[in-house]
């Protein structure tokens, strides 16, 4: 028999009926004050494998709302920090941090792949999808688009998920017994041997994922355990999902929601089958492309090495570097999945910049369906992004593009002030060569970050879950 656990988010009392008007008294997470609330906590024996892994989930899946805004740039700057102040006993050089950081120059082009790689729903077939998540009245058809757009998700990164299930695998080796970590290194060597889904599946289900819930419940004391075991299981069930019966199931639901209001056919339905299957092997390719590619330099003894994030952790989880380097590293990669939560409805990144020969990094956040206030049929795209300095500090910048029209509002060190204030005419010129309109400018003194779920309080509300089966 399997076990399911259902993890489920805040519901806004707007989409339900009959909801009572006062609040629960054995809710699990409160997100105004992220503690345990109502019956008194079990010991530890007590508590079967199940209600614990139960327990963490539903924490874990809040936990990216509570951070700050500039979290991630802020364990970015401190990994980046401490290699340097490492040296040459750290295993990444300052070449690479050098190449890794972005020029002003650069900027532009690198907002601009950071969007266009933020999907990789493109085509004529995802298109049609985004015009009829907008039909209203109609939500079957919407629950059935997310369907869809989760399964390919998974799908076309089936590869990624399972080496991402090795490399963290290969992380809890490290924080565990000697007697667990043979076990362990049995099914990481188990694991790298399977390439068919259904044998890798089945394995994760049956093997891995079990026995990962007996180390979650021996070693719940061990906060570096349980977020590895979590980032793990994260894996896990994204390579569940990735099932392609999943996807065709997917795909087959929205045609029969469609039947009942178009005169959609089945050979239309098996057209788009083909459309969507078509687009994941090519994406499959894309990716397989690069690794080949890689490959293919090491043989000639040329090493191809991209200078970003990931390549920037992988380097820093060296088990041959400095304790300090790795365990930071492994708290920003912690932070980096997390950041994949469900809730997590924007688009959410950070660049480091080098600006007039300083290191700094820039955290954004960019809602392209920010609805109006005054009329909820309009929206507008909203960029609000913080910046970390090692010299000038920090700032906080909030840009809203309605039709056209930008409301510009930055927030700075009180010594800047006056220097920020007299930029507006280049910046106003800035913007209108891009055909824009200033229309707003403020300036004011930054006084500390916000918290995710403050910045952006629609968050809180979304329904989202998943399944963990064990």
């Amino acid at each position: 028999m399997v076990d399911i656990l259902k993890i489920t988010s805040t519901i806004s009392p707007k989409q339900v009926e009959s909801v009572p008007k006062r609040k629960t008294t054995d809710a699990i997470f409160d997100l105004e004050k992220p503690i345990v609330v109502g019956p008194k906590e079990q010991l530890p024996e007590q508590k079967d494998t199940r209600t614990l892994i139960l327990d963490i989930l539903n924490k874990e899946i809040f936990k990216p709302l509570l951070k700050d805004t500039n979290s991630l740039a802020m364990s970015m700057r401190k990994l980046v920090l401490l290699t340097m102040l490492f040296g040459d006993s750290s295993t990444i050089s300052e070449d690479f941090l050098f190449k890794m950081f972005t020029y002003p120059g650069e900027l532009l082009d690198e907002l601009v792949e950071r969007d266009q790689a933020a999907t990789i729903f493109k085509g004529e077939f995802f298109d049609s999808l985004r015009k009829l998540s907008k039909i209203e009245g109609q939500p079957q058809i919407k629950e059935a688009i997310i369907s869809i757009l989760k399964h390919f998700d998974c799908h076309v990164n089936l590869g990624n998920s399972q080496k991402a299930v090795i490399i963290q695998s290969n992380l809890l080796l490290e924080m565990i017994s000697e007697e667990d970590k043979q076990i362990l290194n049995q099914h990481i060597a188990n694991l790298e041997k399977l390439s068919d889904f259904k044998d890798v599946n089945s394995y994760l289900k049956n093997d891995l994922i079990p026995f990962l819930s007996e180390l979650a419940k021996k070693y719940q004391a061990n906060k570096r355990v349980v977020n590895t075991i979590m980032a793990i299981v994260h894996h896990a069930v994204r390579y569940d999902k990735g099932d392609p019966e999943r996807l065709e199931q997917a795909i087959i639901q929205l045609g029969n929601e469609l039947k009942q209001i178009t005169s959609l056919k089945d050979e239309d339905i098996a057209e788009m089958k083909k459309m969507v299957f078509d687009h994941a092997k090519e994406v499959k390719e894309i990716i397989l492309k690069d690794e080949i590619e890689i490959k293919e330099l090491a043989k000639l003894g040329l090493k191809f090495e991209k200078a970003d994030m990931p390549t920037l952790i992988r380097k820093a989880l060296d088990r041959e570097g400095p304790y300090k380097i790795t365990n930071t590293a492994q708290n920003l990669l912690t932070q980096m999945l997390q950041s994949e939560s469900p809730i997590m409805s924007l688009i959410h990144y950070m660049i480091p910049l080098r600006y007039l020969d300083e290191n700094t990094y820039g955290e954004f956040f960019i809602d392209k369906n920010k609805k109006d206030e005054k009329n909820q049929d309009k929206k507008y795209n909203n960029i609000y992004f913080t910046i970390q300095s090692d010299k000038y500090g920090d700032f906080e910048v909030d840009l809203i593009e309605k039709d056209k029209r930008i409301d510009l509002s930055i927030n700075c060190p009180e010594a800047l002030l006056s220097s920020i204030r007299a930029i507006k005419s280049n910046l106003r010129t800035m913007i209108e060569e891009q055909g824009y309109t200033l229309s707003n400018y403020e300036v004011g003194v930054y006084t500390g970050n916000q918290k995710i779920v403050k910045r952006f309080p629609k968050l809180a509300q979304r329904k989202v879950g998943f399944d963990v089966k064990i």
